[in-house]
């Protein structure tokens, strides 16, 4: 029988899904684990249909790409046929200015030749009226006015009438063939005229054609995307219902993450050493630094500073990368939830971030964050809590405050961070700090650690409880450590993770089922799962973590009966939370194996 709180999640779970999960196919099955797997069997047909909607997405916009394109082609298409129209326009507005030019040179020439050929006709009609003597009394005459006798006369006249004869059917030849040539040059020029016109014409068919083509596919691109957005629609609100049903792998994330912002609060808590693990192989996964923001003030860092000889203006200048101003016309109070209007410095003497035995230093750079997170508040006109969502604060301590606390912050009165920060802090970074500010030693990390040298329970710790809080439940766990076939049983639901479908994955849970409830798969079926997809674990060495500059676990290597294997140090930081048992957890994205 699931206990209570497993109840509880479920319930929440039916709330979420309560849209998308027809009450009387799951909500009336009054078995619980039978009604987990009715939503498991609820996610998986989910799964299928948004499969199907996803693929035909893919083959619509494919083909629209396909159409896209095609319209692409016949656009330039068009354009170079309007090119070559405009080219042939001005082709054939050229031949015909040429073809004028032809026709005036032939009109020119046949006028010229028409004189040439009156010309000879008058001389032939000429020569002919004077030809009155026969060939014998023209060589027996003389010409006394020519000083010729009949056989020179006889003889001139018979040169003269050859050469005259000669010439002129040379000349009528000559103007005859250039006549020929040109009305061939003309009838071919005419012909090449009709043939550019026609091609024009084709091709202005051409371009009518193509824009018709290219017209009808905008059309079928304007019904693709149409379907297109329909599927995009279907396929957020498939996702949207996936979501939700999975909603319990969130909250188990979240719990698994340390999300939250921890404070040192008035009282530290003490350091818990490592029972021994009893077996070997042993793995325990440490955090470096939990419940944080990792921006801001580190309080630890700061009593080790404070402890080093370091000034609250310098502390405060390596954390916010800003210098302590003091402000003028500072507010003499500020809302506060449940109390109304305070005092400012009333307000401050409540605050309980800090034990006031640390040293004084630190105490001073503490109350200037906690004034200016305060003021930020004031600017802008909002009521601020009293819990860590905000800053906690004590009506008790502000009422009777202790004197180091009290004269920290009578020191620093009116005194802010300069700038627009909001002053964030938490009690430890593990040693790196977000926003530019980098790692937090000095010297290497970690040995060199500001926070380890104030020696912060929660600079390196294996968490496995469910809180920060060591009186916090357990769920069955004696302490951090996994076993060997644990460890493997995480990189099998890593294997499922990265190839498994979503009703598979939602399966990946702690087998713990009385924390957290759920259908997990067993070791042994996760086993198979992961055999399933060609990657089974059964025997798991640690190798090493890489460590980024930009201070988190960037890679994790391990050596196993499948080879060396690598995972991305955010994807295993994920699974790791998702299926570690109990409440087994990495509690920052800086992170580290402790091997037994």
């Amino acid at each position: 029988m699931i206990p209570v709180l497993a109840a509880v999640i479920l319930a929440v779970l039916i709330v979420l899904g309560a849209g998308l999960v027809r009450a009387d196919s799951c909500d009336d099955i009054a078995d619980l684990d039978d009604r987990a797997e009715c939503y498991a069997e609820q996610i998986e047909k989910k799964e299928q249909q948004y499969q199907s909607a996803s693929k035909k997405l893919s083959s619509i916009k494919d083909k629209a790409n396909g159409v896209a394109q095609k319209i692409a082609q016949l656009s330039g298409q068009l354009n170079v046929t309007q090119s070559e129209v405009r080219e042939l326009e001005s082709d054939i507005a050229q031949m015909e200015e040429e073809l004028d030019v032809l026709d005036k040179n032939i009109e020119d020439r046949q006028q010229k030749l028409g004189e040439k050929i009156a010309l000879r006709n008058k001389v032939v009609r000429n020569y002919s009226k004077r030809g009155v003597l026969n060939d014998l009394e023209i060589f027996l005459s003389v010409l006394p006015s020519h000083n010729l006798n009949g056989f020179q006369f006889s003889a001139f006249s018979y040169i003269f009438e050859k050469s005259l004869t000669s010439e002129t059917i040379s000349l009528i030849g000559s103007i005859n063939t250039e006549i020929s040539n040109f009305e061939r040059d003309k009838k071919e020029a005419e012909e090449l005229k009709s043939d550019l016109e026609k091609a024009k014409s084709d091709l202005l068919a051409l371009r009518t054609q193509l824009a018709n083509q290219k017209a009808g596919e905008e059309n079928v691109l304007g019904d693709l995307k149409d379907e297109e957005s329909n599927l995009e629609g279907k396929l957020s609100e498939l996702s949207k219902d996936i979501s939700e049903l999975s909603s319990k792998q969130q909250s188990i994330l979240a719990q698994k993450a340390g999300e939250g912002f921890g404070t040192v609060g008035d009282y530290e808590a003490e350091s818990q050493k490592l029972p021994d693990p009893g077996f070997s192989p042993a793995f325990a996964l440490g955090s470096y630094g939990a419940y944080t923001h990792r921006r801001g003030m580190s309080q630890y860092g700061a009593k080790a500073r404070a402890e080093g000889g370091q000034k609250h203006d310098a502390i405060i200048k390596f954390y916010y990368k800003q210098s302590v101003v003091k402000k003028d016309g500072f507010p003499d109070e500020i809302k506060v939830d449940g109390y109304g209007n305070m005092d400012f410095q009333k307000y401050l003497y409540g605050i309980a971030e800090m034990p006031d035995s640390w040293h004084e230093e630190a105490l001073k750079a503490q109350a200037i964050a906690a004034r200016t997170y305060a003021y930020r508040y004031y600017k802008a006109g909002k009521s601020i809590c009293t819990s860590q969502s905000c800053q906690v604060f004590l009506k008790s301590k502000s009422d009777s405050p202790p004197s180091r606390w009290k004269k920290a912050v009578d020191d620093t009165k009116g005194k802010i961070i300069d700038g627009d920060t909001h002053a964030m802090y938490s009690s430890t970074t593990g040693g790196f700090i977000l926003d530019g500010v980098g790692w937090d030693t000095s010297g290497k990390w970690p040995g060199d650690a500001y926070e380890k040298k104030a020696k912060s329970p929660w600079f390196f710790k294996a968490w496995y409880k469910q809180t920060y809080n060591e009186s916090s439940s357990t769920c069955g766990r004696s302490s951090p450590w996994l076993n060997e076939k644990e460890m493997a049983d995480i990189l099998n639901a890593w294997v499922v993770y990265e190839r498994g479908s979503n009703s598979e994955v939602d399966r990946i849970s702690p087998v713990t089922t009385s924390c957290w409830g759920g259908n997990p798969y067993s070791l042994d079926d996760m086993a198979s799962k992961a055999e399933k997809y060609g990657t089974k674990f059964t025997s798991v060495r640690y190798e090493k973590v890489d460590i980024s500059n930009g201070g988190y676990t960037s890679n994790v290597v391990f050596n196993t009966n499948q080879g060396r294997v690598e995972i991305d140090g955010t994807e295993f930081k994920r699974v790791f939370n998702l299926r570690a048992p109990g409440y087994i957890s990495i509690r920052n994205a800086l992170y580290d194996f402790i091997i037994k």
